[in-house]
């Protein structure tokens, strides 16, 4: 933020203090310290969870602020009662909620709360089969797009994990599903022996994530769905109990970013569950993906504690597993 200089080379002491005076209009309960810089003033805001860095300069172009620290609820909210922007610019935010999202509110039935729907594992021989499902509406929405969720193929494991935290405080209408390896490979068993494949395991864990989010909001009359297969029974099972909701399947429905929060409690869920498998069998971690570094892993680990220690680590239906 830039601002004309007018009379703050004399009064930028007053200029700081009304800042700060802002900042406790806003939340009298944050804390604030003040630290002098050359040409400047640092100012540290911290609640119970948060904390955030404001260098406020004073030079011949005027004031300019420097936000410092990670990506937070705090700041997004800091930086709008400081700047005079109550929200984002509409514009980016509508961009980044997602095209999915543009569809749905051009629909006249629309009623600004959608539910979203993705999984995570599914590719991975090692450790759970993960969905997770979260409802959303456009103060929801605006707020999750501040605090830079989307899609979590696009950002690393360690900001994955920071982001779920923020997500469930955000979102609190969320469900997550994990199918560890031992009940997975259960599970698929039975689907195959009905005749069934993988994309009815997957659905039937749409369906459940999804109907768990519905049942919390009787308003939401839409859902979207990270199309994985061309034909699935999601619609039709969620339409006997919800039949005023609307499914939308989708490809690269995770420019949504209800889907995007999805995608990250899922992935999230399966880091935590992949470290807990990593842990019971005293290895620091688990190879991800289906390589043959994976392969490798699970000879040595089938040879040091047998076929069925190794039944409960993977799926046994992946080629990884044949060739063992």
């Amino acid at each position: 933020m830039l601002l004309r200089r007018h009379n703050l080379n004399n009064d930028f002491a007053a200029y700081i203090d009304n800042l700060k005076k802002q900042i406790k209009s806003f939340d009298v309960n944050l804390i604030i310290t003040e630290k002098k810089l050359q040409y400047g003033i640092q100012l540290t805001v911290t609640n119970s969870d948060s904390k955030v860095v404001l260098s406020v300069y004073n030079g011949k172009k005027g004031i300019k602020f420097v936000w410092g620290g990670t990506a937070s609820e705090l700041r997004s909210q800091l930086e709008a009662v400081l700047t005079g922007k109550d929200t984002a610019d509409k514009a980016a935010i509508v961009q980044a909620i997602g095209n999915d999202y543009t569809l749905l509110r051009n629909c006249a039935d629309f009623k600004g709360i959608w539910a979203g729907s993705d999984e995570s594992g599914k590719g991975d021989f090692f450790g759970p089969l993960v969905v997770a499902a979260v409802l959303v509406d456009i103060t929801t929405a605006e707020k999750l797009v501040r605090l830079g969720v989307r899609d979590c193929k696009l950002i690393n494991d360690k900001e994955v994990l920071r982001l779920a935290e923020l997500i469930v405080e955000a979102a609190p209408i969320n469900t997550v599903l994990a199918l560890k390896p031992e009940m997975y490979n259960f599970r698929y068993q039975q689907m195959r022996a009905d005749g069934k494949n993988l994309n009815h395991l997957l659905s039937n864990g749409h369906i459940a994530v999804l109907r768990n989010v519905l049942r919390q909001c009787p308003q939401c009359n839409y859902a979207l769905v990270d199309q994985f297969t061309t034909s699935n029974d999601i619609r039709a099972s969620l339409q006997q109990e919800f039949p005023d909701v609307n499914i939308v399947q989708q490809h690269r429905a995770e420019a949504d970013i209800a889907v995007a929060a999805a995608s990250v409690l899922a992935r999230a869920k399966f880091l935590e569950v992949m470290q807990e498998l990593a842990e019971q069998v005293g290895r620091n971690e688990l190879p991800k993906g289906g390589s043959d570094a994976a392969t490798d892993c699970a000879r040595e680990l089938m040879k040091e504690l047998g076929r069925g220690a190794l039944e409960r680590l993977v799926k046994v239906h992946f080629a990884n597993y044949k060739k063992i």
